[in-house]
Protein backbone atom coordinates (compact mmCIF):
# COMPACT_ATOMS: atom_id res chain seq x y z
CA UNK A 1 0.00 0.00 0.00
CA UNK A 2 1.58 3.50 -0.85
CA UNK A 3 1.95 5.45 2.40
CA UNK A 4 2.18 8.75 0.63
CA UNK A 5 -1.28 8.11 -0.83
CA UNK A 6 -2.72 6.67 2.23
CA UNK A 7 -1.74 10.02 4.15
CA UNK A 8 -3.40 11.82 1.27
CA UNK A 9 -6.59 10.00 1.97
CA UNK A 10 -6.36 10.27 5.80
CA UNK A 11 -5.79 13.49 5.64
CA UNK A 12 -8.82 14.55 3.76
CA UNK A 13 -10.97 12.06 5.78
CA UNK A 14 -9.97 13.55 9.01
CA UNK A 15 -10.89 16.69 7.91
CA UNK A 16 -13.95 15.80 7.35
CA UNK A 17 -14.92 13.50 9.79
CA UNK A 18 -18.61 13.84 10.74
CA UNK A 19 -20.92 12.02 13.09
CA UNK A 20 -22.76 9.55 10.66
CA UNK A 21 -26.23 11.58 11.73
CA UNK A 22 -25.51 14.42 8.99
CA UNK A 23 -28.01 15.08 6.43
CA UNK A 24 -25.15 14.16 3.22
CA UNK A 25 -26.33 10.52 2.55
CA UNK A 26 -23.03 9.40 4.91
CA UNK A 27 -23.78 7.12 8.17
CA UNK A 28 -26.28 4.59 6.82
CA UNK A 29 -23.68 2.28 7.33
CA UNK A 30 -23.85 2.32 10.82
CA UNK A 31 -28.17 3.30 11.23
CA UNK A 32 -27.58 -0.72 9.15
CA UNK A 33 -25.34 -2.23 11.26
CA UNK A 34 -27.21 -0.67 14.77
CA UNK A 35 -30.93 -1.82 13.39
CA UNK A 36 -29.67 -5.19 12.50
CA UNK A 37 -28.22 -5.67 15.94
CA UNK A 38 -31.46 -4.50 17.09
CA UNK A 39 -33.98 -6.64 15.27
CA UNK A 40 -32.11 -9.67 14.53
CA UNK A 41 -33.36 -12.98 15.84
CA UNK A 42 -32.99 -15.91 13.65
CA UNK A 43 -35.78 -17.61 15.70
CA UNK A 44 -38.55 -14.81 15.39
CA UNK A 45 -41.88 -16.35 15.04
CA UNK A 46 -42.73 -13.74 12.53
CA UNK A 47 -39.42 -13.81 10.39
CA UNK A 48 -40.29 -11.57 7.25
CA UNK A 49 -41.47 -8.95 9.29
CA UNK A 50 -38.27 -9.13 12.03
CA UNK A 51 -36.30 -9.50 8.37
CA UNK A 52 -37.99 -5.92 7.12
CA UNK A 53 -37.25 -4.09 10.54
CA UNK A 54 -33.65 -5.62 10.52
CA UNK A 55 -32.86 -4.78 7.07
CA UNK A 56 -34.13 -1.47 7.06
CA UNK A 57 -30.61 0.24 6.39
CA UNK A 58 -29.20 -2.55 4.62
CA UNK A 59 -31.52 -1.68 2.18
CA UNK A 60 -30.74 2.04 1.90
CA UNK A 61 -27.15 0.32 1.63
CA UNK A 62 -27.92 -2.41 -0.87
CA UNK A 63 -31.21 -1.54 -2.83
CA UNK A 64 -30.86 0.85 -6.30
CA UNK A 65 -33.54 0.70 -8.94
CA UNK A 66 -31.43 -1.84 -10.96
CA UNK A 67 -30.58 -4.47 -8.22
CA UNK A 68 -32.25 -5.30 -4.72
CA UNK A 69 -31.10 -8.20 -3.24
CA UNK A 70 -33.13 -7.07 0.04
CA UNK A 71 -36.06 -6.19 -1.85
CA UNK A 72 -36.01 -9.70 -3.39
CA UNK A 73 -35.81 -11.49 -0.06
CA UNK A 74 -39.06 -9.72 1.09
CA UNK A 75 -40.92 -10.83 -2.35
CA UNK A 76 -39.81 -14.38 -1.85
CA UNK A 77 -40.78 -14.54 1.50
CA UNK A 78 -43.91 -13.35 0.55
CA UNK A 79 -44.53 -17.07 0.06
CA UNK A 80 -45.23 -18.87 2.79
CA UNK A 81 -43.96 -21.76 1.31
CA UNK A 82 -40.30 -20.02 1.11
CA UNK A 83 -40.15 -18.37 4.93
CA UNK A 84 -38.01 -21.64 5.99
CA UNK A 85 -35.82 -21.95 3.02
CA UNK A 86 -34.83 -17.92 3.57
CA UNK A 87 -33.87 -18.67 7.49
CA UNK A 88 -32.10 -21.54 7.02
CA UNK A 89 -29.88 -19.76 4.55
CA UNK A 90 -29.47 -17.34 7.30
CA UNK A 91 -28.72 -19.88 9.62
CA UNK A 92 -26.41 -21.60 7.63
CA UNK A 93 -24.47 -18.24 6.56
CA UNK A 94 -24.24 -17.36 10.09
CA UNK A 95 -23.17 -20.39 11.57
CA UNK A 96 -19.63 -19.35 12.93
CA UNK A 97 -16.97 -21.99 13.09
CA UNK A 98 -14.10 -20.12 13.32
CA UNK A 99 -13.41 -20.67 9.96
CA UNK A 100 -11.45 -19.61 6.65
CA UNK A 101 -12.05 -16.80 4.75
CA UNK A 102 -12.01 -19.32 1.97
CA UNK A 103 -14.79 -21.38 3.47
CA UNK A 104 -16.46 -18.17 4.21
CA UNK A 105 -16.61 -16.87 0.65
CA UNK A 106 -17.82 -20.50 0.03
CA UNK A 107 -20.60 -20.17 2.30
CA UNK A 108 -21.58 -16.52 0.63
CA UNK A 109 -21.41 -18.06 -2.85
CA UNK A 110 -23.83 -21.27 -1.77
CA UNK A 111 -26.24 -18.83 0.08
CA UNK A 112 -26.46 -16.29 -3.28
CA UNK A 113 -26.74 -19.68 -5.02
CA UNK A 114 -29.57 -20.76 -3.52
CA UNK A 115 -31.77 -17.79 -3.38
CA UNK A 116 -31.11 -16.58 -6.75
CA UNK A 117 -32.34 -20.17 -7.73
CA UNK A 118 -35.14 -19.96 -5.77
CA UNK A 119 -35.97 -16.98 -7.21
CA UNK A 120 -35.92 -17.50 -10.56
CA UNK A 121 -37.99 -20.41 -10.31
CA UNK A 122 -40.85 -18.85 -8.20
CA UNK A 123 -40.57 -15.22 -10.41
CA UNK A 124 -38.21 -15.83 -13.89
CA UNK A 125 -38.42 -12.54 -15.65
CA UNK A 126 -37.48 -10.69 -12.26
CA UNK A 127 -33.83 -10.29 -12.98
CA UNK A 128 -33.26 -7.26 -10.37
CA UNK A 129 -33.71 -9.31 -7.22
CA UNK A 130 -30.21 -11.47 -8.23
CA UNK A 131 -28.42 -11.82 -5.26
CA UNK A 132 -24.55 -12.00 -5.40
CA UNK A 133 -21.67 -13.00 -3.18
CA UNK A 134 -20.76 -9.30 -2.46
CA UNK A 135 -24.48 -9.21 -1.54
CA UNK A 136 -24.11 -11.85 1.07
CA UNK A 137 -20.86 -10.33 2.47
CA UNK A 138 -22.75 -7.79 3.23
CA UNK A 139 -24.97 -9.65 5.42
CA UNK A 140 -22.25 -11.28 6.56
CA UNK A 141 -20.84 -7.94 7.88
CA UNK A 142 -24.44 -6.83 9.45
CA UNK A 143 -23.69 -9.86 11.76
CA UNK A 144 -20.77 -9.91 12.86
CA UNK A 145 -18.31 -6.46 12.02
CA UNK A 146 -15.37 -7.27 13.67
CA UNK A 147 -14.85 -10.23 11.72
CA UNK A 148 -15.57 -8.90 8.16
CA UNK A 149 -15.69 -5.69 5.81
CA UNK A 150 -17.61 -4.80 3.99
CA UNK A 151 -17.25 -5.12 0.86
CA UNK A 152 -18.51 -2.26 -2.55
CA UNK A 153 -16.68 -3.43 -5.89
CA UNK A 154 -16.11 0.08 -7.21
CA UNK A 155 -14.92 1.46 -4.16
CA UNK A 156 -12.74 -1.32 -4.00
CA UNK A 157 -11.21 -0.73 -6.96
CA UNK A 158 -10.52 2.81 -6.54
CA UNK A 159 -8.50 2.09 -3.29
CA UNK A 160 -6.89 -0.72 -4.77
CA UNK A 161 -5.86 1.46 -7.44
CA UNK A 162 -4.87 4.41 -6.18
CA UNK A 163 -2.96 2.43 -3.29
CA UNK A 164 -0.94 0.62 -6.08
CA UNK A 165 -2.74 -2.49 -4.64
CA UNK A 166 -2.39 -5.26 -7.94
CA UNK A 167 -4.83 -7.22 -7.01
CA UNK A 168 -8.85 -7.50 -8.92
CA UNK A 169 -11.62 -8.43 -5.88
CA UNK A 170 -14.04 -9.64 -8.64
CA UNK A 171 -17.67 -10.32 -7.87
CA UNK A 172 -20.06 -13.19 -8.24
CA UNK A 173 -17.94 -16.25 -8.34
CA UNK A 174 -15.04 -14.76 -8.99
CA UNK A 175 -15.07 -12.80 -5.45
CA UNK A 176 -11.72 -12.57 -3.91
CA UNK A 177 -12.87 -12.41 -0.48
CA UNK A 178 -9.29 -13.51 0.96
CA UNK A 179 -7.25 -10.47 -1.04
CA UNK A 180 -9.67 -7.86 -0.25
CA UNK A 181 -9.88 -8.69 3.46
CA UNK A 182 -5.51 -8.72 3.20
CA UNK A 183 -6.04 -5.31 2.08
CA UNK A 184 -8.35 -3.96 4.68
CA UNK A 185 -6.08 -5.60 7.09
CA UNK A 186 -3.30 -3.92 5.81
CA UNK A 187 -5.21 -0.27 6.35
CA UNK A 188 -6.20 -1.62 9.60
CA UNK A 189 -2.68 -1.81 11.00
CA UNK A 190 -1.74 1.55 9.03
CA UNK A 191 -4.86 3.37 11.08
CA UNK A 192 -2.42 2.51 14.00
CA UNK A 193 -0.56 5.66 13.59
CA UNK A 194 -3.65 7.12 13.95
CA UNK A 195 -4.54 7.33 17.59
CA UNK A 196 -6.72 10.19 17.28
CA UNK A 197 -8.71 9.21 14.68
CA UNK A 198 -9.04 5.85 16.42
CA UNK A 199 -10.53 7.98 19.62
CA UNK A 200 -13.13 9.66 17.44
CA UNK A 201 -13.83 6.55 16.07
CA UNK A 202 -14.40 4.70 19.15
CA UNK A 203 -16.74 7.72 20.46
CA UNK A 204 -18.67 7.24 17.68
CA UNK A 205 -19.50 3.77 17.86
CA UNK A 206 -20.38 4.77 21.96
CA UNK A 207 -22.66 7.08 20.60
CA UNK A 208 -24.22 5.68 17.74
CA UNK A 209 -23.53 1.41 18.19
CA UNK A 210 -23.62 1.39 21.68
CA UNK A 211 -19.24 1.04 21.98
CA UNK A 212 -19.20 -2.18 19.86
CA UNK A 213 -15.61 -3.30 19.67
CA UNK A 214 -15.34 -3.48 15.83
CA UNK A 215 -11.44 -3.87 15.89
CA UNK A 216 -11.93 -0.93 13.42
CA UNK A 217 -13.63 -2.92 10.25
CA UNK A 218 -16.17 0.03 9.95
CA UNK A 219 -13.52 2.84 10.07
CA UNK A 220 -11.34 1.18 7.50
CA UNK A 221 -14.50 0.78 4.95
CA UNK A 222 -15.54 3.82 5.95
CA UNK A 223 -12.57 5.68 4.63
CA UNK A 224 -12.75 3.84 1.43
CA UNK A 225 -16.45 4.79 0.79
CA UNK A 226 -15.83 8.51 1.93
CA UNK A 227 -12.48 8.53 -0.19
CA UNK A 228 -14.79 7.19 -3.20
CA UNK A 229 -18.16 9.31 -2.83
CA UNK A 230 -16.54 12.27 -1.40
CA UNK A 231 -14.03 12.79 -4.17
CA UNK A 232 -10.59 12.54 -2.10
CA UNK A 233 -9.14 10.93 -5.35
CA UNK A 234 -7.45 12.64 -8.43
CA UNK A 235 -10.16 12.47 -11.18
CA UNK A 236 -9.12 9.34 -12.77
CA UNK A 237 -10.09 7.44 -9.74
CA UNK A 238 -13.25 9.73 -8.77
CA UNK A 239 -17.13 8.09 -8.94
CA UNK A 240 -17.44 10.14 -11.94
CA UNK A 241 -14.79 9.20 -13.97
CA UNK A 242 -15.26 7.35 -17.26
CA UNK A 243 -13.77 3.97 -17.92
CA UNK A 244 -11.03 5.63 -20.39
CA UNK A 245 -10.52 8.18 -17.81
CA UNK A 246 -10.28 5.18 -14.99
CA UNK A 247 -7.41 3.64 -17.93
CA UNK A 248 -5.24 6.93 -18.30
CA UNK A 249 -5.29 7.67 -14.54
CA UNK A 250 -4.01 4.49 -13.53
CA UNK A 251 -1.56 4.33 -16.38
CA UNK A 252 -0.18 7.73 -15.31
CA UNK A 253 -0.17 6.48 -11.66
CA UNK A 254 2.17 3.76 -12.76
CA UNK A 255 4.42 5.94 -14.93
CA UNK A 256 4.86 8.83 -12.28
CA UNK A 257 5.49 5.98 -9.71
CA UNK A 258 7.97 4.52 -12.28
CA UNK A 259 9.64 7.81 -12.97
CA UNK A 260 10.05 8.61 -9.41
CA UNK A 261 11.61 5.26 -8.79
CA UNK A 262 14.47 6.01 -11.34
CA UNK A 263 15.00 9.83 -10.04
CA UNK A 264 15.31 8.11 -6.46
CA UNK A 265 17.79 5.51 -8.02
CA UNK A 266 19.94 8.68 -9.92
CA UNK A 267 19.80 10.77 -6.77
CA UNK A 268 21.13 7.92 -4.51
CA UNK A 269 23.80 7.60 -7.44
CA UNK A 270 24.74 10.74 -7.66
CA UNK A 271 25.10 11.49 -4.11
CA UNK A 272 27.44 8.46 -3.30
CA UNK A 273 29.20 9.83 -6.18
CA UNK A 274 29.71 13.36 -5.05
CA UNK A 275 30.38 11.70 -1.13
CA UNK A 276 33.70 10.00 -2.72
CA UNK A 277 34.93 12.56 -5.41
CA UNK A 278 37.71 12.01 -7.11
CA UNK A 279 40.47 15.08 -6.72
CA UNK A 280 41.97 16.48 -9.43
CA UNK A 281 45.64 14.90 -9.88
CA UNK A 282 48.69 17.06 -8.96
CA UNK A 283 50.12 17.19 -12.18
CA UNK A 284 53.31 19.38 -11.61
CA UNK A 285 56.76 18.34 -13.31
CA UNK A 286 54.92 16.19 -15.56
CA UNK A 287 55.40 16.16 -19.44
CA UNK A 288 52.24 16.36 -21.28
CA UNK A 289 51.20 16.90 -24.72
CA UNK A 290 48.43 19.62 -25.37
CA UNK A 291 46.49 19.29 -28.68
CA UNK A 292 47.11 22.61 -29.73
CA UNK A 293 50.53 24.05 -28.39
CA UNK A 294 52.64 20.81 -28.43
CA UNK A 295 54.88 19.05 -25.72
CA UNK A 296 54.95 21.17 -22.40
CA UNK A 297 56.04 20.82 -18.93
CA UNK A 298 53.65 21.48 -15.81
CA UNK A 299 54.61 24.21 -13.50
CA UNK A 300 53.00 24.79 -10.02
CA UNK A 301 49.55 25.97 -10.37
CA UNK A 302 48.28 29.29 -9.76
CA UNK A 303 44.81 28.86 -7.75
CA UNK A 304 42.59 27.11 -10.20
CA UNK A 305 44.93 27.46 -13.11
CA UNK A 306 46.73 25.31 -14.64
CA UNK A 307 50.48 26.59 -15.68
CA UNK A 308 52.34 24.57 -18.45
CA UNK A 309 55.87 25.93 -20.03
CA UNK A 310 55.85 25.29 -23.87
CA UNK A 311 59.29 25.47 -24.60
CA UNK A 312 59.66 28.93 -22.74
CA UNK A 313 56.24 29.86 -23.46
CA UNK A 314 53.83 30.22 -20.31
CA UNK A 315 50.07 29.52 -20.54
CA UNK A 316 47.78 29.21 -18.39
CA UNK A 317 44.34 27.00 -18.86
CA UNK A 318 41.97 26.10 -16.09
CA UNK A 319 42.82 23.19 -14.36
CA UNK A 320 39.24 21.29 -14.45
CA UNK A 321 38.70 22.85 -17.84
CA UNK A 322 41.54 21.36 -19.40
CA UNK A 323 41.32 17.83 -17.77
CA UNK A 324 37.84 17.47 -18.67
CA UNK A 325 38.46 18.22 -21.87
CA UNK A 326 40.86 15.82 -22.80
CA UNK A 327 43.01 18.25 -24.55
CA UNK A 328 45.86 16.59 -22.55
CA UNK A 329 48.02 13.97 -22.95
CA UNK A 330 50.82 12.32 -21.00
CA UNK A 331 53.38 9.58 -21.54
CA UNK A 332 53.63 8.87 -17.74
CA UNK A 333 50.93 5.90 -17.53
CA UNK A 334 50.27 6.60 -13.67
CA UNK A 335 49.14 10.69 -14.32
CA UNK A 336 47.15 9.54 -17.58
CA UNK A 337 45.27 7.18 -15.22
CA UNK A 338 44.81 9.98 -12.59
CA UNK A 339 43.49 12.35 -15.57
CA UNK A 340 41.03 9.42 -17.08
CA UNK A 341 39.64 8.82 -13.48
CA UNK A 342 39.03 12.07 -12.92
CA UNK A 343 37.85 12.74 -16.52
CA UNK A 344 35.22 9.53 -16.30
CA UNK A 345 33.94 10.45 -12.96
CA UNK A 346 32.90 14.14 -14.12
CA UNK A 347 31.48 12.76 -17.44
CA UNK A 348 29.87 10.71 -14.32
CA UNK A 349 28.34 12.93 -12.59
CA UNK A 350 27.43 15.21 -15.75
CA UNK A 351 25.34 12.25 -17.17
CA UNK A 352 23.29 11.78 -14.14
CA UNK A 353 22.85 15.50 -13.46
CA UNK A 354 21.10 15.91 -16.99
CA UNK A 355 19.44 12.27 -16.52
CA UNK A 356 17.70 13.83 -13.58
CA UNK A 357 16.84 16.89 -15.46
CA UNK A 358 15.03 15.33 -17.68
CA UNK A 359 13.30 12.34 -15.54
CA UNK A 360 11.95 15.49 -13.27
CA UNK A 361 10.93 17.34 -16.39
CA UNK A 362 8.78 14.25 -17.48
CA UNK A 363 7.52 14.00 -13.72
CA UNK A 364 5.84 17.88 -14.21
CA UNK A 365 4.35 17.08 -17.59
CA UNK A 366 2.29 14.22 -15.75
Amino acid sequence: MNSENLNTILAQYIHDFAEPSQPDGEGTLWQAVDMFGAEWDIEAVDFPAMFARAMQGAAAQLDTPAVQPVGGLKLLMMRDSEVELVRECFRWLYNDENDDLKKRCGRAEMFADQITGRFRRCFPRMNKYTMTPADAVYFLNLWMPEENFFYTPVEAKAWADFMEYPVDFGNGTSLNLTAYYAMCEELVTALEDYPDLIARHKERLRTNLGGINDQLHLLAYDIMHAAYQRGYYPKGFSRNATAKERAKAVKEKQTRAELCQQIAEKEQALQELQANPVQLPDLTGCRIVHKMFGAGTVLPGEGQFMVIDFNGTQKKFSYTASLSSGYLTTEDEAAMQRMRAYQTYGKTCDALQKELKTLKDELVKL
